[in-house]
This record gives structure tokens, sequence and C-alpha cells, in this order.
């Protein structure tokens, strides 16, 4: 039996099918989150998926694990989506935070959480997710999520605070001026992608003291609001995946630390563990 794996983030999704204990076939596709994301734009991307493995009928389970998937809602929706693409398949839709607590808790009670385009951490009891805190998106929450970083760098550079060497560094990579970057941000679709853009800026230029303190400011706000919905935050484990708490990963142990809270394991993505996981069950089914 075949068994597709889908990791999907805001930015990225990564596809893997396995079956019989192997690894089949691995791609990347543009990011899926059905609170931000059409219909078309979703069936877009699982078209390259199939447009690049030719035995799609062959898949007789989906497991899909994605952002914006806490909802029944959002969970619904993408059950049809990916029914309509995958007609012979068996498709469970799980929250991208159930791919951490698979990942990395080992069974584990313990907080898992994101820290990619968008954040989000659960409770993990060893078996299920227990809890949430509330995900309250781009414009009101993600604090310490790429989209967030790159917000606090357009916020300094719209209002005159970023440092002058900065500022004409952001305009010459991005071409940005004051005009146009509003015009983006309230006039088009997707401002969030012109936050999110922006997070490679700031670690690239990490030397400056000013994106440091930024850095800092991003992940103290991330523990400090996180924090306040597990009276357990201070004494279990806190293992964290996603492409910025992989590349913050010194910035977000301190400010955990200030915050008295205990981080485990940091891992840039799920799917490499995700993928044993189900090799391990496809072998034994």
């Amino acid at each position: 039996m075949q068994t597709l794996i889908i990791e999907a983030g805001g930015t990225k999704s990564a596809f893997a099918v396995v079956g019989n204990g192997q690894l089949l076939a691995q791609c990347t596709a543009t990011g899926i989150n059905p609170n931000y994301s059409t219909n078309e734009e979703i069936r877009q991307c699982l078209c390259t998926f199939r447009s690049q493995y030719q035995s799609c009928h062959e898949i007789r389970k989906v497991v899909y694990y994605g952002a914006g998937c806490a909802s029944i809602e959002n969970q619904k929706r993408m059950q049809d989506l990916l029914a309509s693409f995958f007609i012979t398949a068996d498709i469970v839709v799980h929250s991208d935070l159930l791919a951490v607590c698979h990942a990395l808790c080992h069974g584990q009670r313990a907080i898992a959480g994101i820290l990619g385009t968008g954040a989000a951490t659960c409770l993990y009891d060893g078996n299920q997710l227990v809890s949430r805190a509330p995900s309250l998106g781009y414009m009101l929450g993600d604090e310490g999520s790429g989209t967030n970083l790159g917000k606090r760098l357009l916020i300094a550079y719209l209002n005159g605070t970023l440092p002058a060497e900065l500022k004409e560094a952001i305009e010459e990579q991005y071409g940005l001026t004051f005009q146009d970057t509003i015009h983006k941000i309230y006039s088009e679709p997707h401002p969030n992608q012109l936050m999110s853009s922006l997070a490679p800026f700031v670690s690239d230029h990490l030397e400056h003291p000013f994106l440091q303190q930024l850095a800092h400011d991003a992940f103290s706000a991330f523990f400090f609001n996180q924090r306040q919905y597990y009276p357990e935050a201070d004494t279990l484990q806190w293992h964290i995946a996603g492409s910025v708490a992989f590349f913050y990963e010194p910035f977000i142990r301190k400010a955990a630390s200030e915050a008295d809270c205990h981080v485990g394991t940091i891992i840039r993505a799920p799917m490499e563990r995700l993928i044993e996981i189900h090799k391990i069950r496809t072998k034994s089914s």
C-alpha cells in the first residue's frame, strides 16, 4: 500500500510517497494555508505533485499535515480537495502542529511549536493534541514567525526608525519605496507574502545590532504570549520545528531561557522523521 504524506506550510509544501517500508518519491511545491489560499491555488499545488508522480492511482492513503488546519471547517475543505485528486485513497487531515508532535515528542507529554512562515503551539499528552493557543494569524499574532519578522522590519522602515544603512540596503535589494510598500500592504492581495519575503533580510544582516534586537523582541513576544496558555509551560520541554526556528536557534533558546521555558529539540522540518514513521507503518501493513 502506498501512502502519501503532505506537510504543508505557508511558504512550501513537501510531498513524500512511501510503500512497503521504502521511500518511493519526494517533491516540493508552493505553500498551502486554507486561511489564505484559494481553492484554485490549492489545486495548482496538488497538480504540481501529480505532474511529478505518475503512480498517483496506486496511492491508498493520504496523510495531510497542514498550516491553518486546526478548525473542522478547514479540515473538511482540505479533505474534499484532496479527495478530488486521490479518489481511491483514504484521506486524513491534521493540523501542522501534530506533525511536530509525531516527529519530536516521542510519545512524551510536551509543548510543540512551529516557527516558520507562521507560528503556533500546542500541548501534547504523548498520544494526542490536548489544547492549543489561539492562532490569530499574521495581522494580530504569529509573533516570532517569518511573517512577523518581516512585518517588524517593514514597520521600522515605514516609520523611519530603521538605521540608514539598513534602509538603503533593503531599498536596493527589494526595490521598496514608501508609497509602493503602502500600496502593496493595503491595496494588493496577500500582503503577508511581502512580509514573509523580507524575513531573509533579517537573517542575512544579523550582525547589525538593530536586527539582533528586532529578532530578540520577536522571540520574546512568542514565548511571552504562548506560555500563558499552558500551566506547565515552565516544567515541560518545548520542541519546535520550522525554518525560522532552525536559523534563529540561538536567539530562540535565549528568549526561552529568559521566559523560564525549556527548549528541547529544534529542527527545520518534520518531514524526514514523518517519512521514517510511515515507512515502518507501510512495511507492517
